[in-house]
C-alpha cells in the first residue's frame, strides 16, 4: 500500500471509531481526546472528526487543538503562525 492509501486506511479507521464514539453520546472533545490516543496525525483527527460529526475541518481543527499536549499545541501553533507569516501578501 503506498501513502496515499495508508493514510486513507488510517482516517478510515479513525473516522469509524468517532462515528461510534458520537453515537455513544461523545461529545467532539471527547472523540478528540481518543483519536488523539490513537494516532500521531493531528491531521487525520481532524479530518476524522470533520467526517464523522459534521463539523467544518476549521472547527474540526479547533477542536483537535485544544486537545493536544501543551507542547505540541504550541508547536502547532507556532508552525500555523510562521506559514501565515509567510505568505504572500497578496493571497487571502
Amino acid at each position: 500500500m503506498n501513502d496515499a492509501g495508508e493514510r486513507a486506511a488510517r482516517i478510515r479507521f479513525l473516522r469509524e471509531a468517532a462515528q461510534m464514539m458520537l453515537a455513544a453520546g461523545a461529545d467532539a472533545d471527547d472523540i478528540a481526546r481518543e483519536l488523539l490516543r490513537r494516532t500521531e496525525s493531528p491531521i487525520s483527527a481532524i479530518k476524522a472528526i470533520s467526517d464523522s460529526t459534521g463539523l467544518g475541518l476549521a472547527d474540526a481543527k479547533s477542536v483537535v487543538h485544544r486537545n493536544l499536549a501543551p507542547e505540541t499545541r504550541e508547536a502547532a501553533e507556532n508552525l500555523w503562525a510562521d506559514l501565515l507569516d509567510a505568505r504572500d501578501p497578496g493571497e487571502t
